[in-house]
Order: structure tokens, then C-alpha cells, then sequence
């Protein structure tokens, strides 16, 4: 029965050489383009605190530096009732589109509830 299995598997050709990060450098460009992402999730914060009163956590998910969506923002806002929530969720994405800087930096926001006691 050894005889049908081989030792060791074998593969067609060398050993790979271990693992290693290949990371290339961020342009300047780049690193710009990643810093506006990051300007306008600390501005989304400063609103949604504005409308809802507060924050409690904030995630920030998929950066890009280019594209038509450049990232997706995830704010913990206190939640009391539904009725209320969609209110102050539609006055949060009016003045979402007002801003400036949302404007030119397209988010997508998840507004979810604050875990109670965090």
C-alpha cells in the first residue's frame, strides 16, 4: 500500500521561496488621496455628532484613493425610536450633500445603533 503514496508531494518545479509583504510605496498623490478619505470620515463624525447628539464608534472600511465610492463608513448613533432615527438620519444626509468636502469625497454611510453601555 506505501507504495501508492508517494513521501512527499511534489510540484512542478523549485520550492517557492517563503512568503514575504511586497508592499510598494504610496505616491504622493496616493497618500493625498487617502488623507481626503480620512478628512471626510472626521467630518461625517463632526455631522452625524451635530444631528444625533453622538457618536459612539465609527469604522471606516475599504479606503480608496479614486473611484466613484471611497470607502464605506460605518457611525454608532444613540437610537431611541424608528420614527425618530429616519428623521435625523434624513437631516444627517442633507447635510451630507451640502458639504463640501462629503460632496467631493463620496462615502457610503451605515448608521447603526450605539451598543448600550459601550
Amino acid at each position: 500500500m506505501s507504495a501508492w503514496v508517494p513521501s512527499k508531494a511534489r510540484g512542478f518545479g523549485p520550492d517557492p521561496e517563503h512568503p514575504q509583504l511586497r508592499q510598494r510605496p504610496l505616491s504622493p498623490a496616493e497618500q493625498r488621496a487617502r488623507w481626503e478619505v480620512r478628512a471626510a470620515q472626521w467630518r461625517a463624525r463632526e455631522l452625524a455628532e451635530h444631528v444625533f447628539g453622538s457618536v459612539s464608534a465609527m469604522g471606516m472600511t475599504g479606503i480608496r484613493g479614486a473611484g466613484p465610492l471611497r470607502g464605506l463608513l460605518r457611525l454608532d448613533v444613540p437610537f431611541s425610536d424608528l420614527e425618530t432615527h429616519l428623521e435625523r438620519e434624513a437631516r444627517f444626509l442633507s447635510a451630507v450633500h451640502a458639504d463640501p468636502l462629503l460632496t467631493d469625497v463620496p462615502l457610503v454611510f451605515v448608521i447603526g445603533p450605539a451598543v448600550a453601555g459601550v
